[in-house]
């Protein structure tokens, strides 16, 4: 990202889509004097005028920020290729926004924890981008509103879950919107499982057995857990986290496990998940081979693989993961969303499309914001960002949706669009985090091959 600082305002900074760069006959010209004020009345000694609505003439553009370390680097791939495809469907299929094409910065790629993204958001700020996409961890992004905050950038992150994030001490200046699922949101979901539990194979209910990445995310969830938990007499009968890559002891974490047995088991990690189940197994069978204890187990997206597929299968005890399941963020796949992923790599057979859904989502979010405030400031960007999802025209794609706008302010009219994108239906809270939405669950065979996705949605907590 350095040498984008050291070039002019040009776009060779920029990665740049396909296809045409101006409107057809539907865009629309200035036709007001002054600045854009949708629709507001200019301040004069005389009677006030309304001024004419109008696109502005200046193009949006987006920069991203990704990671390629902790559980960030199994996605990054994908949430890459979704948001570049993003790009290229928006500019080559629909002409792009205002007239221009929409500008996507170079993506800037963390490689490890604590690097000062600072000096990045200023060298994209000095290239024009007022919206960035985010796939990032807690810890970072935290460290990175400052910057974000004083560029006045709006921040459209596909990952992140944590509740830190929204504490009193990080000052977003409603420019962050989220669009996965809370911990608070997923942990409602557990507890659910926990203290309805009947069987007289695990143990009581509202007991919970949690392993996670020592992250703050994974320190949220068991925060979030707990919280409802406890008024509810549930508790977590044993907690432990490993530090990220390094799980420890397969042996002694399974006996920590079973030594006091839970209603529902919590692991959130990554593809550790399988050795440590098939041991978890193992060590419950009775002399016929069949589990004298059994309870359920939810995993957290990086876990949620076909293991079928990877080297680890011959080593894993069959139907050791029938009793888990899984869950990716985001709607059923569609036919046209796997095609497109699979014409830039087939590896996503074996790896899945977690959260690409919502990285092409969150480009064509952030130009129907654009559309919908009839500006590309940051501000802007960040409070449209919540209607353009509940108006009154659904539609699905950005052409359709963008259209519905135009056409009205053809008359000098506003119209409302509700998009469902890829990612399904989605409504933001009231500090724009994901508030309702789509996540897919999976299942896996005695074989432990993972099986289709099913669409489920959920809601946040009140």
């Amino acid at each position: 990202m350095s040498a984008m600082s050291a070039m002019s305002v040009s776009r060779r900074s920029l990665v740049r889509g396909l296809g045409a760069g101006v409107l057809g006959a539907g865009a629309l010209t200035a036709c007001g004097e002054g600045g854009l004020r949708r629709g507001g009345r200019r301040e004069t000694t005389t009677a006030p005028t309304a001024e004419a609505l109008s696109e502005p003439d200046v193009p949006l553009v987006i920069g991203q920020i990704g990671a390629n370390y902790g559980r960030m680097a199994t996605f990054e791939t994908a949430i890459s290729i979704s948001i570049a495809s993003a790009a290229l469907d928006t500019n080559a299929r629909w002409g792009g926004l205002f007239g221009h094409e929409v500008e996507l910065a170079e993506r800037h790629v963390m490689q490890e924890p604590g690097e000062d993204l600072a000096p990045v958001i200023q060298d994209m700020a000095d290239s024009g981008v007022t919206c960035v996409i985010t796939s990032i961890d807690e810890e970072s992004l935290i460290e990175a509103m400052p910057a974000l905050v004083d560029a006045g950038m709006a921040v459209i992150d596909v990952f992140t879950s944590g509740r830190d994030l929204r504490t009193a001490e990080v000052q977003t200046a409603n420019l962050l919107v989220r669009l996965c699922p809370s911990d608070a949101t997923m942990a409602a979901q557990y507890a659910e499982i926990a203290l309805g539990s009947s069987s007289d194979q695990a143990g009581p209910p509202g007991s919970v057995a949690y392993l996670s990445e020592d992250t703050l995310q994974g320190r949220s969830l068991l925060y979030e857990l707990e919280q409802i938990l406890h008024p509810r007499s549930g508790e977590i009968v044993s907690e432990q986290f490993y530090e990220v890559g390094d799980f420890g002891d397969i042996t002694a974490r399974v006996e920590k496990v079973l030594a006091d047995p839970p209603a529902l088991l919590v692991f959130n990690g990554g593809a550790e998940a399988a050795p440590f189940l098939s041991a978890l197994y193992s060590a419950t069978l009775d002399g016929g081979q069949r589990p004298e204890i059994e309870f359920p187990k939810r995993l957290s997206p990086a876990a949620t693989i076909d293991y079928s597929q990877h080297a680890v299968a011959e080593d894993l005890v069959p139907g050791c993961l029938e009793s888990a399941t899984g869950y990716e963020p985001g709607d059923e796949l569609t036919i046209e969303h796997e095609n497109m992923m699979l014409n830039r790599s087939t590896e996503f057979l074996t790896t899945g499309y977690a959260y690409s859904q919502h990285g092409y989502d969150a480009f064509v979010m952030a130009c129907l914001a654009a559309q919908h405030a009839l500006s590309v400031e940051g501000t802007a960007l960040a409070g449209a960002l919540p209607a353009i999802l509940t108006g009154s025209e659904k539609c699905s794609d950005y052409g359709t949706c963008r259209s519905v706008m135009q056409m009205a302010l053809e008359s000098q009219d506003r119209a409302t669009v509700a998009y469902t994108g890829r990612m399904g239906s989605l409504e933001l809270g009231p500090h724009s985090d994901a508030r309702v939405g789509q996540m897919r669950e999976y299942t896996w065979s005695e074989s432990n091959e993972m099986e289709a996705g099913n669409g489920t949605s959920f809601e946040a907590p009140e």
